[in-house]
């Protein structure tokens, strides 16, 4: 008797109608699957079976190895897969600008808070399993935005975007938009003061980002990022994006 298989609540799917992503949130891996394979998972996700000596067998073989199905419990709904919405090609142009741009001074409010707060996220990503870290930095996330109840102001969370991303890059660990935002939220916390963080996906060529999100749109960010799609947003959103509904909203209402 074949076992029926679904993706756990930790795994995310994306259909950018040649490819399917998915993100394993607790491990932060991520799986391509393109044509035949991206075939396959469509059907294996919607039944949860699969034919018996077929490509899909050894589909649904690999991806439980890896974590991203598991054997269905009573009841169990996976996580809609959300649809990516057609882009045209920047070929580039929208992620790198022709000038450098002008280095603001550093909030003297902000500095200190940012650079305790980046010292503390890259503390946590350092210590324990290094195949849990982006489960760990989702934890923060979580804790951030349930101290914090005072929504933060645009000018707020774009300086203290600022203030991370300055000492992040004079530091001497690895820092990039993950870190970063984590970081922000943390600060943002510390004061009472919350934003929306979100983790998507974009193509041309698939790419993963994480931002900040405020009123429903991404703060302390260049126009490119309104290419991205959240697969992940916290807090969490009241209805989740489902396949034949609308699209996935760009970051909701903090």
């Amino acid at each position: 008797m074949t076992t029926l298989l679904v993706r756990p609540p930790e795994v995310r799917a994306a259909d950018l109608g040649h490819t399917v992503v998915l993100l394993h949130a607790r491990t932060g891996t991520v799986r391509a699957l393109l044509g035949s394979q991206r075939e396959a998972f469509l059907a294996l996700d919607a039944t949860g079976t699969w034919a018996p000596g077929t490509a899909a067998e050894a589909l649904a073989a690999s991806l439980s190895s890896a974590g991203f199905l598991h054997p269905a419990q009573p009841g169990q709904v996976p996580a809609p897969i959300v649809d990516i919405p057609e882009t045209d090609a920047s070929w580039g142009t929208q992620e790198a600008p022709g000038v450098l741009p002008v280095r603001e001074p550093l909030s003297p409010a902000w500095a200190p808070i940012a650079a305790c707060a980046l010292a503390a996220v890259l503390l946590v990503r350092a210590t324990g399993r290094r195949a849990r870290a982006f489960s760990r930095m989702l934890r923060l996330v979580r804790i951030a935005a349930w101290v914090a109840r005072r929504p933060v102001r645009d000018v707020e969370a774009v300086a203290v975007l600022h203030c991370v991303r300055v000492i992040g890059g004079v530091s001497p660990f690895r820092t990039a938009c993950l870190e970063e935002t984590v970081a922000a939220m943390l600060a943002l916390a510390v004061t009472g003061r919350r934003a929306g963080w979100c983790h998507g996906i974009a193509a041309d060529p698939i790419r993963l980002h994480a931002w900040l999100r405020l009123d429903g749109r991404p703060v302390g960010e260049p126009p490119s990022t309104l290419r991205f799609t959240p697969l992940i947003q916290l807090p969490e959103p009241t209805a989740a994006p489902t396949r034949g509904h609308d699209r996935v909203a760009r970051g909701d209402s903090s």
